[in-house]
Parts: structure tokens; C-alpha cells; sequence
């Protein structure tokens, strides 16, 4: 799905001559950008296909049934996908791609067009010819160019390309890429996101341990990404033969997730409850409680209206298109349950906490301390809630 330097240059040139006339986006249009939000909280995944169209739909089902929303495939799978209600970020050739995009403009099962990553400003003008070529083709799906974070050259991508879908990754366990610019990117890329109107979208390393992927994607949902991709992306397995036939057990397909693919599955099942309210939420700031500031990270200011406190936590702000204010506290530590203060300077609020098994709204009842009040919340390792602030 990794289309290679130089193989890009070649088939970017031969998109761009072989697409027609009526395809490219008419004069005076060359730099518009087309407004789009994604459908849900995405949770892209790679699954292993084998050859058996019926085997295929099975697997697809099993994908859903697992909570993810997306998979990386070429069109070849579009159609059992479908039906399984399965989307499909597609990728492979481009000018094929290109030449479906009319048809597909209106297929509830696309997400998105794959079409490079890790490149750098030299290929943004190309890209922009690329992006406005797919939109005026097919102007309800994306197309999605994947930036390396540590080559520092988003804002540009922005201003060049102008993408519906703002996408990066930065692999921040693992030591040599930063890690102390975590926080620094998340910052950056959700003031980038924000200002440009463009959401948000994450490529995970998942070759970590459980509580190392639920921070990673629980800090991002804390910064307002709202959908996710992965490397390694082999998540779902198929057994199979060497020529990629599906081998049967009982008559049946044979279908598993790696480790990492479990975790992630269960974090899917919490996106299912405080997905559908927090994909309309926009993002505000995000406070830390750190007593040593991680890189790009702030401090809640002395006359905000709440104030938080424990060791190793973040609260993010959101506000909803009528300004109704929500939090979602996060411990970004790893090692172990911490317990996190809210105090409130308001004399008449209402606090809620979402229910991630029933999507139910619960309210957390405050304590009185002088003028203030609080709540005490603990959570575990690399843990988030969605709380709702209301008016008594």
C-alpha cells in the first residue's frame, strides 16, 4: 500500500496526462479545497484477504464484528466490503483510481484515496494537481497524503496541497524519533487542524504493549484526531495456503487478530459510545498537570474556569457548534492507575460522564470545598473519559 519514491514520480506524471479534460478542475479552481468531515471516529485496519470471494465477505464481517470501521484495500474488495458495511480506503493504481472516482463518488463503502506518504515539499505542488483532480472527480471522499511528522513541513503541506484530511504520523515510542516532541506534534498538528478547518488523522505505531496504544490513541482523541490508521497493519489473519486459499476448519474460514489488533478492537468498542458526540466536538485547548511541562504542552491558566490536578494527566476542551463545553481527561502515564482533581470555580454546574459500555450519560456528583467544588476521578494506565459540563 506503500507507494515507493520513485515509482510515485512516474505514476503521479501518468495520472495527471491520462486523466481527461473534463476531470480537471476548471479555471480559477486550482486552489480551492473541498470542506469534508469524516463519517465516523475511523478505525482503519489492514486485513488479510484470501483469494475466495465468499471467504472474503466473511472476513469483511468478521472485521466489522471486531468494531473496526475501515480497511486498506485495492477496489478488487470494494464490492464485499459493501456488503459487509465495511469502508475501504483504497489504494494501488492510481490512474485507476482516478478513472473510478466519478462512479464512486456517491459509495457508501469508500473512504478515501491512498495516494503517498513520508515525502517532502517537493512534491507537494503534484499533489496539489492530484487532490483537485480526485475532488473534482469525486468531491465527497479524500485523498490522503500521509505526513512525517519529523520532517516539519505540515504547515506547508497545508498551504500547498490543501487537503481535506490533515494525516501524519510520528511513531513517538520508539526512542529515535523524538518522543519529546510527542506532545509538540500533537499540539501542532490540532492548532493546524483547527485554524485550516480540516480534521484530523493518525498513523499509530502498533507494535507496543496495551497501555502504550490505548495513550497513544487516547492522548490523540485528547488533541481532536478523529480517525486512525497503523504500521505494522497487519491486524486481521486469515489461515491459508501458500497460493492464499483459505484453509477450513470445520467447513469454516479460520479468522484472528494479532495482539496489538485486540487492543485496539477493545478501544473500539468505547469509540462506538462517545464516538458519535465526539466526532462533532471541536477542540479548544488542552491543559497538563504535569509539574515539568512536556515539550508544546501548557498549563491550566490561574483564572480558568475549572482546574486540574494529579500527577500525569491532561483534560482537553471541547465545545459542540452551541458552545456546550465537554472535557476529556486522559492519563498519559503508562505504568499505573493515577487519580485526577477537577475543581470548579462556577457555583452551578452539572458534570456527566459517558458510560463507554452503554452510551449513557451518568452525572459524577460534586463535592464542596469553600467557594469551589470538585470531583476526584481515577484512571488506569494511558486511560481517557468524556465528561459533559452543563448548567444546573
Amino acid at each position: 500500500m506503500r507507494v515507493l519514491l520513485g515509482v510515485l514520480v512516474v505514476v503521479v506524471a501518468s495520472v495527471l496526462t491520462g486523466a481527461r479534460a473534463e476531470d480537471s478542475p476548471a479555471p480559477g479552481q486550482e486552489s480551492r479545497r473541498v470542506s469534508y468531515r469524516f463519517p465516523d471516529i475511523m478505525v482503519i485496519v489492514y486485513a488479510d484477504f484470501p483469494n475466495e470471494p465468499e471467504h472474503q465477505l466473511a472476513l469483511a464481517k468478521y472485521v466489522v464484528s471486531k468494531g473496526f470501521n475501515c480497511v486498506e484495500a485495492e477496489m478488487d474488495k470494494l464490492e464485499v466490503c459493501r456488503k459487509a458495511g465495511l469502508k475501504v480506503r483504497l489504494g494501488g493504481d492510481l490512474n485507476k483510481m482516478l478513472q473510478a472516482a466519478p462512479r464512486l463518488k456517491e459509495d457508501p463503502a469508500v473512504f478515501g484515496y491512498f495516494i503517498s506518504d513520508r515525502r517532502t515539499s517537493a512534491a507537494f505542488p503534484g499533489f496539489a494537481k492530484l487532490a483537485r483532480a480526485f475532488e473534482n472527480a469525486d468531491p465527497n471522499h479524500p485523498t490522503l497524503f500521509i505526513n512525517r511528522a519529523e520532517y516539519n513541513q505540515f504547515p506547508e503541506f497545508v498551504k500547498v496541497v490543501k487537503p481535506m484530511v490533515l494525516d501524519y504520523y510520528h511513531y513517538h515510542w520508539w526512542h529515535k524519533n523524538h518522543p519529546e516532541r510527542y506532545f509538540l506534534y500533537l499540539r501542532m498538528f490540532r492548532d493546524l487542524s483547527v485554524a485550516n478547518e480540516i480534521p484530523q488523522m493518525r498513523c499509530l505505531g502498533s507494535n507496543n504493549p496495551p497501555e502504550k496504544i490505548r495513550q497513544s490513541m487516547y492522548c490523540s482523541l485528547a488533541y481532536g484526531v478523529q480517525a486512525f490508521h497503523f504500521w505494522p497493519p497487519w491486524f486481521v489473519t486469515c489461515k491459508m495456503d501458500k497460493d492464499r486459499n483459505a484453509i477450513l476448519e470445520n467447513g469454516k474460514p479460520v479468522f484472528g487478530l494479532s495482539d496489538q489488533a485486540v487492543v485496539v478492537s477493545q478501544i473500539c468498542s468505547e469509540l462506538k459510545a462517545i464516538g458519535p458526540v465526539l466526532k462533532t466536538l471541536t477542540n479548544k485547548a488542552v491543559y497538563h498537570t504535569d509539574k515539568t511541562l512536556p515539550l508544546g504542552a501548557e498549563s491550566a491558566p490561574e483564572d480558568l474556569w475549572f482546574q486540574p490536578s494529579g500527577e500525569s494527566m491532561l483534560v482537553s476542551v471541547f465545545h459542540d457548534r452551541d458552545q456546550k463545553r465537554y472535557l476529556m481527561p486522559v492519563n498519559h502515564a503508562v505504568d499505573k492507575e493515577r487519580e485526577l482533581t477537577l475543581r470548579f470555580k462556577e457555583p452551578s454546574l452539572t458534570l456527566q460522564q459517558m458510560d463507554r459500555k452503554t452510551g449513557k450519560w451518568q452525572t459524577l456528583p460534586l463535592k464542596q470545598d469553600g467557594e469551589q467544588r470538585f470531583v476526584k476521578l481515577k484512571l488506569a494506565p494511558g486511560d481517557g473519559e468524556l465528561l459533559r459540563v452543563s448548567p444546573r
